[in-house]
Order: C-alpha cells, then sequence, then structure tokens
C-alpha cells in the first residue's frame, strides 16, 4: 500500500476513534512521535540513507566480543532496495538487497549458499527496523496495542506503546516503545525474542536529517521486567549522506 494512504487511513481511524483521552489510542501516540522526529511529510518523502554503524558487542564480565563497523545504504523509493558492507578479518563482505532476492559476496567472489542468504536477509530488515525508528511502527505487521505510562530508570516518564509482530499466527518478536510523554521522541525500547529480553537506551539523537534518528544506543540483557543484568552492545550511527 502506499505510504501516503496508509497514513491517511491511519489517521482517519484515529478521527473515527475519537482519540480517547482517557486511554490514548497507539497510532496517536506513534504520529505525535513523528512530529517531534521531524514530521510525517518529511519521513515520507525520504529517498535514501547512507549511514556508518559501529556495534561493539560485550560479554556478562565486561570484555568485548567484537567490534564491526559496517556502511548501510538504504532506498526508500520506488521500493526498498539495501546495501550493507563490512570487513571481518581477511574478508570482504558485502550484502545487497534488491527485487527481493538477496546477494551475498565475499572477497566479490558471490555465495550461492540460502542459509546466508536468510541470515543477511534478517540482518538488512533488522538494521532498517533500528535506524528507521519510530517511522516503521506505521507498518500493517506492527500490532499496537497503549500500555500506559511509566518511569524509566533515569527518573524519565514515558508512554509507553507495545508493537508485537506474528509469524503463522504465533507471536515472533515484541517490542516495547518508550517515547518521552514531554517531547514524545523515542527514548528507548525493550525487545523480546525466543527466550531473551532487551533494554536499548537511547544515549543520542542524530541532527543531520531533521528526524532525530538514533545516533548512540546501550542494549542490556534483561530479565522480563527490566532489571539489568549487563550491558550487550554498544552502537554508534553516523549519517553519510540523506535524501
Amino acid at each position: 500500500m502506499n505510504k501516503t494512504l496508509y497514513t491517511s487511513i491511519l489517521c482517519g481511524i484515529l478521527l473515527l476513534l475519537g482519540a480517547c483521552k482517557n486511554n490514548p489510542n497507539p497510532v496517536e501516540i506513534v504520529m505525535k512521535s513523528l512530529e517531534a522526529h521531524g514530521g510525517i511529510e518529511k519521513w515520507q518523502h525520504a529517498k535514501e540513507l547512507t549511514y556508518l554503524k559501529t556495534t561493539i558487542l560485550y560479554d556478562s564480565t565486561g570484555a568485548i566480543e567484537k567490534k564491526i563497523i559496517q556502511t548501510h545504504k538504504n532506498t526508500f523509493q520506488p521500493d526498498f532496495e539495501a546495501k550493507m558492507q563490512w570487513q571481518e578479518g581477511t574478508v570482504a563482505k558485502i550484502v545487497m538487497y534488491k527485487d527481493n532476492k538477496t546477494n551475498v559476496f565475499y572477497n566479490d567472489s558471490l555465495q550461492n549458499d540460502a542459509r546466508l542468504e536468510e541470515k543477511y536477509y534478517k540482518d538488512i530488515i533488522a538494521a532498517n527496523y533500528v535506524i528507521w525508528q519510530p517511522y516503521k511502527l506505521l507498518d500493517k505487521e506492527a500490532n499496537l496495542s497503549y500500555e500506559g505510562q511509566d518511569i524509566l530508570e533515569d527518573g524519565k516518564q514515558v508512554e509507553v506503546i507495545k508493537a508485537t509482530y506474528f509469524d503463522e499466527g504465533a507471536v515472533k518478536t515484541t517490542w516495547w516503545y518508550y517515547f518521552d510523554a514531554e517531547t514524545y521522541r523515542l527514548s528507548g525500547n525493550m525487545v523480546h525474542h525466543g527466550t531473551t529480553y532487551s533494554y536499548i537506551k537511547n544515549i543520542k539523537y542524530e541532527n543531520q536529517t531533521g528526524l532525530f534518528l538514533n545516533a548512540e544506543r546501550k542494549s542490556y540483557m534483561t530479565d522480563s521486567l527490566r532489571n539489568i543484568k549487563y550491558l550487550r552492545a554498544h552502537y554508534m550511527y553516523e549519517v553519510l549522506t540523506f535524501d
């Protein structure tokens, strides 16, 4: 469905529901957040984003497991395309997604391996989901519910939206979005995937795109109550080009 048409339908639903003050509609909060992150029109008309992503992974003792620096190029219109490249040891890796096909290259050699294609396809989709928050909550796959207000560990009051994703009828992944109750900027997330819970704190926004995308985040392994166990990952994003 066309993005503009889909957004218009969402707005129409909000009007019909009356945006009940006692129990806010989750889409209403998402739309407020998008306005706080530059405005819905700017999101809808974005064509291309290239960024550098640095990932540092830690084990439970705080020791560094791995550091990865990747360049991502995402094209949003007319269709989604993506390219991801990085150096891993002596291997230069490139992954390209276009026309519903994923191609994987190791040192310029095409890898005809369906397992690798599936793995890296998921990596591309996951990376785009994170960098394009909170706009991805408008996707029809996101089943949204309003979870009320909460207080984060730094004392910030937030509005909580739960996004549930299903796979063949079963719950696949659940995200909780924490929106600053005053500014509606995205303060962080918690995600439940498989048997693990992760709490991701937004440390810094970028200021080049006008969308206040994530610039620095820290991800913690937690229990289901968001009690932090240890720092699992540190993510840093640098916007290279935006159109």
